[in-house]
This record gives structure tokens, sequence and C-alpha cells, in this order.
């Protein structure tokens, strides 16, 4: 019987970024391990699939430079190695997103509902000049739609940089040449990019007030123990019954 528990199209398709494409890699493994094992399937083969799981996410670990997991093989069964091993992965896992979500806020800002409100009131603006300005009915309906992708970006819970400020510049843009663009839109367009700036502003302030982010600590393995992955060709893909 032939299985796979990571493809090679898998392999081409993960991420560059070393944390993010660990965590693909075991997500990856994971799913597939869960989808092989079934009731009627024999425990050989069960004990096999959950050896290589524990043997490829270890060596993308060791590869990647993930530190917090070892091979597990000193309880009686490979079930109960299992159990071990994925409560390390889910607690490495865990701090590897909790990592990456924090390094978006350097691109993004929770704004104060005033703010939210203000801006609101400068759409209203840009609507208006979009709305009765000279412009083909095509081309109008395009710029509508960025203002409502502006608006949808403005109310999540952080407003994304890259998102908002697409958006405006590209009704900036849809405007100029325009008898809109001479009415209302640039003012507006320069008070939301203003107030933007201003809650960032405020936003990095406090977290320097309040001392700073935490530093991320290194994943380190637990004392006295180093990874280690088994080698037999028992792991091979093909497996006799």
């Amino acid at each position: 019987m032939h299985y796979e528990l990571i493809s090679e199209s898998d392999y081409d398709a993960l991420p560059a970024d070393p944390l993010k494409k660990f965590v693909v890699i075991e997500q990856i493994c994971r799913r597939n391990m869960t989808a092989l094992i079934t009731n009627e399937t024999p425990g050989q083969f069960d004990d096999l699939v959950r050896t290589q799981y524990m043997t490829i996410v270890c060596a993308a670990a060791e590869e990647l430079g993930i530190q917090g997991l070892d091979y597990q093989d000193s309880s009686e069964s490979v079930f109960q190695n299992l159990q071990e091993f994925l409560r390390q992965t889910s607690g490495v896992v865990a701090k590897i997103r909790l990592r990456s979500s924090s390094k978006t806020d350097a691109y993004s800002v929770r704004l104060a509902n005033k703010t939210k409100g203000i801006i609101e009131h400068e759409l209203g603006k840009i609507r208006s000049a979009v709305s009765n300005g000279d412009l083909d009915e095509r081309k109008k309906q395009k710029l509508l739609s960025k203002i409502e992708e502006f608006r949808t970006e403005l109310h999540k819970e952080r407003l994304g940089y890259s998102v908002a400020m697409s958006a405006l510049a590209i009704i900036g843009a849809g405007l100029v040449g325009t008898s809109s663009f001479l009415a209302d839109a640039p003012d507006a367009i320069t008070i939301i990019t203003k107030l933007i700036g201003q809650d960032k502003e405020h936003e990095e302030s406090e977290v320097l007030r309040l001392g700073g982010p935490a530093t991320p600590k290194v994943l380190a393995a637990p004392a006295g123990k180093t990874s280690r992955v088994p080698t037999s060709r028992a792991f091979d893909d093909d497996i006799p019954f």
C-alpha cells in the first residue's frame, strides 16, 4: 500500500517563511495522518503512519530551526508516544501563530470610534464627488466599489494599511483631472490619511509608555533533551502486508 503524508507538490507550494513553512507542513501531515487511520485499518499500519508523522514533523523542525520538539519513543505504545508529541507540537504551533500575528501590528492600526466617525463623514464627501462627477459609468462604479472596500476595512477591529491606502490611492487617481477632484475629494483623502496616521502614532506611543511589546523567546527544547529522528527503513512508504 502506497501513501504520502505530504507530497512533492505540497512541498513546492510551501510559504518561504521558515516558521509558516513548519506550521503548514505539520497541518498537512496531521490532516493526512487522521484521514489514513480509520476503524478498518490494521494496528500495524496505524502505528507506521503515526511514526511517520512524528518523523517528518521532527525532521522539518530540525531543518527549519524550530526548537521545542522531541521525537517520542519512550512509552510502551506508539499511540502514547504520539499523544505526547502532539502536545509538544500544539504548543510550538501556538507560539508561532502568536508571534506571526504580532508582526501584523506594524502594518495595521486600531482606530478610535471618533476617528471612524470623522472618516465616514469624509468618505461621504468622496462618494458624492464620484457620484456627481463627470465620469463614465464604468469608472464611476469602479471608484464607488473602492470606497466600499475601504469602508469594509475601516470597520474591522484593525485597519490594514495595504488595503486602505491602496483603495485611497486608486480613488484619488481616478478623480484626477475631473471636476470632482477640484471639489472636496482631495481634502477628504488628506484628512483620512492624516487621521489614520495620528491614531497609529498614538497607539505606538501607548506601547512605548507601557514598556513596549515583549521580546519573543526562543522556542527552547526541554532541558536535557535533543530532537532525534529515526532512520529505520521500516518507515518507507511501501507497506508490506
